[in-house]
């Protein structure tokens, strides 16, 4: 098992003066404009800012800097990235022109907007109950060929890239979550689906104690999924469908003839955005407090970060 590097320092230490230089221009750029409470990190085995999830990633590749702001962002800035080549989550930045430090830091304040108020879970509240759980699969995947990783708050461990697994103490159990468990044998029939109707690869096997663990078992597991990924199985990401509002902004859109027109006006990437800005909180307060946040917005036919995107 390997992990190359546990810092931005140490990541562009690791390269020619030139290429650190531009490493350092970007972290420069990147560290003037990333909220005052976000942190440093390798995930994806990248220099990484965290703000309630993955912020931004930028690495170093042979003909391009890359930025990695994910797919939202590509959509958001398309109408400013016609001169970069881009993927879905990915832009290249050639290393012969100056970095486009306006277009970076827009696009770290609108990912920043949109994570602000997003919750993620904290997987180290109950780790001091389950040590030895902790202790024990550190020792098991030591043997394996898998790199550690950070992701979602936690460590992940991979292979060529690909997660393979992770684990975790919660109040009632430890778990050993398999990402391409739907592929196991589970010959001891042990793995579980965490969410019915939601999680489609991935399964857990739980323990209330470490006295359960059976070492040679886990190994086996996790060795099943390394295999896994190698015969490359792998549930393809189905393409995301617009879903139809719900809750409060149902209701005003059912109130408001105006306000209901307005809306469907919007593209159905900006109606995407405000359902899932409205709806994702938890507490009604919050939602409230979005939608009035968002009605002069989607009167004024305005997308919710159109702000971040001139």
């Amino acid at each position: 098992m390997s992990n190359k590097y546990s810092t931005i320092e140490e990541y562009i230490s690791g390269f020619d003066n030139v290429a650190q230089g531009s490493l350092k221009q970007l972290k420069s750029i990147l560290d003037k404009c990333v909220p005052k409470e976000a942190t440093e990190t390798i995930s994806y085995q990248m220099p990484t800012y965290r703000y309630n999830g993955n912020l931004i990633h930028f690495a170093m590749n042979k003909n391009h800097l890359g930025l990695y702001p994910g797919s939202a962002a590509i959509e958001a800035f398309s109408d400013r990235l016609t001169s970069f080549k881009t993927s879905k989550g990915a832009i290249q930045l050639p290393l012969d022109k100056p970095l486009p430090e306006e277009l970076i830091r827009d696009i770290v304040h609108f990912n920043a907007e949109r994570m602000k108020d997003q919750n993620n879970p904290k997987w180290d509240a109950y780790r001091s109950n389950w040590t030895d759980c902790y202790e024990l699969m550190e020792q098991i995947v030591a043997k394996t060929e898998l790199s550690k990783a950070f992701k979602w708050g936690t460590s992940v461990y991979t292979y060529r890239e690909k997660n393979v697994v992770s684990w975790g103490g919660f109040k009632h159990f430890f778990s050993i979550w398999f990402y391409n468990g739907v592929f196991l044998e589970d010959r001891d029939k042990v793995l579980v689906t965490a969410s019915e109707g939601k999680t489609k690869g991935m399964r857990q096997w739980r323990f209330s104690d470490v006295k359960e663990m059976d070492e040679k078992k886990i190994l086996a597991y996790i060795k099943e999924s390394i295999q896994v990924v190698k015969d490359g199985k792998e549930i393809k990401a189905e393409r995301a469908t617009l879903q139809n509002p719900t809750g409060l902004l149902k209701e005003a859109l059912n109130k408001d003839k105006a306000f209901k027109e307005a809306f469907e006006k919007l593209t159905s990437g900006r109606q995407r955005e405000y359902i899932t800005y409205i709806e994702e909180p938890k507490q009604e307060k919050t939602k409230q407090s979005r939608l009035d946040k968002a009605i002069p917005l989607i009167l004024g036919g305005k997308g919710l970060y159109d702000k971040y995107k001139k």
